[in-house]
């Protein structure tokens, strides 16, 4: 599992490739937690800030206890879009 920092704090992030049909072949996406999201409140917004460039770096959120997950289910049952993974990316 990697992190990213947001304010002095460690956040869990989870790198993975994936492939869908959607995003037309394989891609790469970085997921982080609600409470990462949660903490930015309304900064993530403006350009330039701290929570701006941390959110950037963020494809989708998921609930806290999802980033636990095994990568597959994670891919398959708890992102928006219908993805199947290829690997997870571990920094």
């Amino acid at each position: 599992m990697n992190t990213i920092e947001y304010k002095g704090k460690q956040y869990p992030t989870r790198t993975f490739k994936v492939s869908s049909p959607e995003f037309g072949g394989e891609q790469t996406y970085t997921i982080g937690t609600d409470s990462l999201f949660e903490a930015f409140g309304d900064d993530y917004e403006n350009h330039g800030t701290e929570a701006n460039e941390v959110d950037n770096k963020i494809y989708f959120y998921v609930e806290d206890i999802e980033i636990y997950y095994k990568a597959k289910r994670i891919v398959e049952e708890c992102l928006d879009i219908p993805m199947e993974l290829i690997e997870e990316i571990f920094e």
